[in-house]
């Protein structure tokens, strides 16, 4: 194989090297795709049990949500080639502690002592969406 620049031959290591750090920024979109996740799933949480805590809007709101996700995923995620490595378990694990936490611990919790008010839902989503963050920080440090 010969470099592209120069007409030189190129060694197989240097030929490795350049098909890793074309693979690695290839896969660079994924941290961003984990965070919109993440600041999409806060502003469910603040919508559907604050904005938003009973009736048809709260079913509205949740619908778009979906659609949103469901959207972003088909659209984001799905016209990349490229997907870095324990993506899917990052993702997978984010959702999971996401929705545990969330059914389990804060979403009772918050609603017992605070019903419906904005100021504790709001800093409760962002609690509940960290999981999505930290997924994308570490898919981003193991680049």
């Amino acid at each position: 194989m010969s470099n592209q620049t120069n007409n030189l031959p190129s060694s197989p290591a240097a030929d490795a090297e350049r098909v890793r750090t074309h693979a690695v920024a290839a896969g660079r979109w994924f941290s961003g795709y984990l965070a919109a996740l993440g600041v999409a799933s806060a502003i469910l949480i603040v919508l559907s049990n604050s904005v938003f805590p009973e009736g048809f809007p709260r079913s509205l709101s949740t619908g778009a949500w979906a659609v949103f996700v469901v959207a972003l995923a088909s659209w984001w995620a799905k016209r990349h080639a490229v997907y870095p490595a324990g993506a899917t378990r990052s993702l997978y694990s984010a959702t999971a502690v996401w929705f545990l936490l969330y059914l389990l611990l804060v979403g009772p919790l918050v609603r017992w002592q605070f019903d419906t008010a904005l100021l504790p839902w709001t800093l409760a989503a962002l609690l509940l969406s960290a999981p999505f963050f930290i997924a994308a920080a570490w898919i981003r440090a193991r680049r």
